[in-house]
C-alpha cells in the first residue's frame, strides 16, 4: 500500500509541476512534461545516491580543515519506487512528444 501511495504522490507532483508551468507560460502540457520528468528524475537520483562528487568534496574540505582523513564512501545508488515512477513518466512523455511532434522530424 505504501508503494501505491508513493507512486500516486510522485505522479501528482510530476503532473502538477508540468501543469503549473504550462498554466503560467500559456503553453501546452506536452511541451514541458518531458523536461519536468527529466529534472525530477535527476533530482531524485541526486538526493538518493550515496557517495559521489559532493561526498568526496565534503570529505576533502573536512580533511583540509581538521587534518583528519575521512573514510571514502563508495558510489552507491539504490533506486526507490519514486525514481522508477519518475523514469517511466519521463519515457512515456518522450514517446508522447515524439508522436505529437512527428511531423517536425
Amino acid at each position: 500500500m505504501k508503494r501505491v501511495i508513493t507512486i500516486v504522490i510522485t505522479l501528482l507532483v510530476l503532473m502538477g509541476l508540468s501543469y503549473g508551468i504550462t498554466y503560467f507560460t500559456h503553453t501546452k502540457f506536452i511541451d514541458f512534461a518531458f523536461l519536468i520528468g527529466i529534472a525530477v528524475t535527476i533530482i531524485i537520483w541526486f538526493f538518493t545516491s550515496k557517495g559521489g562528487y559532493t561526498a568526496r568534496s565534503l570529505d576533502a574540505t573536512i580533511q583540509g580543515t581538521t587534518g583528519i582523513k575521512a573514510d571514502e564512501q563508495k558510489d552507491e545508488f539504490s533506486p526507490h519506487v519514486a525514481f522508477y515512477t519518475s523514469l517511466v513518466y519521463t519515457i512515456l512523455t518522450l514517446v508522447a512528444v515524439i508522436y505529437y511532434y512527428k511531423s517536425y522530424f
